[in-house]
């Protein structure tokens, strides 16, 4: 029976309170003045440091991948859309491996889109579902490789560790999930056990992304901090989680107890479109409890096509009316997926 090395113990021990350190070093870095987004924060350094070791320590294995929710209504970063599923799975396309995706779209399903993601989460190449190969009943099959020879559907550059499938909702009651699965062709390396040095080194990647997550979700606050208040303005793509699909206006709302603002506007012509309440951390609201999404499907208009939506606190009885959750200030988020031309401007009006 192996014993663990005193150096083995002190290489753990030293990356752990590494990652500690780091915790403690952003918790009092949180120089946020609204008293719920600062709560939030909290909550906000515990969820991304569950999901940096989820995704450097646990789900992790690219010989044995498997696809899985990499955000949901109790983990959410950098503007997730309450209407849409986030699936990722590990890949190592070095070496001209390769995966075969098999999935099945259901009838009726608003988007499916497939994208790599390269080192720090850089975008690389992807796919919508019009450019996959589906049969009548919704099947396809799509190879994945960075080896041109292989002839894949999606193109590697060879350095990417994920593959993400982003799937899109009007009405999640009606509407069924795709169901996927992925496999690394050939022979499977066999598994080994757990090393010291290879988790100290994936303990310091894990705290690296939180690092990281932390200073571009503030990086983001400090920049939408110079926009008028109130006022929908374009944003980069990268502000939030980047795919090309999306196009973005953000407006910072800040309104009293007593105060209701009305947004009028018309719909784009999109694949999808909603409003989207985020904090301070580009959360969601709680949108299991609250209604602070709605999407082209769920927007009354008029004859002529415009709309009103009503932001507020409570309901007064408005047909089209958003939750602001307890949140006096925050992110309005104008979301467009496959947007046709140019988002329409939204007058922000407050009463």
């Amino acid at each position: 029976m192996k014993t663990l090395k005193s150096e083995q113990n002190v290489i753990l021990t030293e990356s752990l309170n590494k990652l500690w350190q780091t915790a403690v070093q952003l918790e009092q870095s949180t120089n946020i003045h609204q008293e719920l987004d600062a709560i939030e924060g909290r909550r906000f350094l515990l969820r991304i440091l569950s999901a940096s070791v989820d995704s450097f320590v646990e789900y992790i294995d690219a010989n044995r991948p498997a696809f899985r929710h990499s955000e949901s209504a109790h983990r959410k970063m950098f503007g997730d859309c309450p209407d849409a599923d986030y699936l990722q799975a590990p890949i190592d396309l070095r070496n001209s491996r390769s995966y075969k995706i098999k999935g099945q779209i259901p009838k009726a399903t608003i988007y499916v889109g497939v994208m790599l993601y390269g080192r720090g989460g850089q975008m690389s190449t992807r796919l919508i579902d019009e450019e996959l190969n589906v049969d009548d009943k919704g099947n396809f099959e799509l190879l994945i490789s960075a080896d041109s020879d292989q002839n894949p559907d999606l193109l590697g550059k060879g350095d990417e560790p994920l593959v993400m499938i982003r799937q899109y909702y009007t009405d999640r009651k009606t509407q069924p999930p795709v169901a996927l699965e992925i496999e690394l062709l050939g022979d499977t390396p066999a598994s080994k056990p757990l090393d010291s040095s290879w988790l100290a080194k994936r303990i310091e990647l894990s705290r690296r992304m939180l690092e990281s997550i932390f200073a571009r979700t503030l990086d983001a606050y400090q920049r939408v901090a110079n926009f008028p208040v109130n006022t929908f303005a374009d944003v980069p793509v990268d502000l939030l989680f980047p795919t090309p699909d999306n196009s973005y206006r953000v407006c910072w709302y800040e309104l009293n107890d007593d105060q209701v603002i009305i947004v009028k506007g018309t719909l784009p012509k999109a694949r999808y479109f909603s409003f989207t309440f985020y904090n301070v951390w580009l959360e969601s609201y709680d949108y299991t409890r609250h209604s602070i999404i709605l999407n082209h499907e769920q927007i009354e208009s008029n004859e002529k096509g415009r709309f009103e939506i009503h932001v507020s606190g409570k309901n007064a009885g408005f047909s089209n009316w958003m939750d602001t959750a307890g949140h006096n200030s925050g992110y309005l988020v104008a979301r467009s997926l496959l947007l046709e031309g140019t988002h329409p401007e939204f007058e922000v009006e407050v009463i």
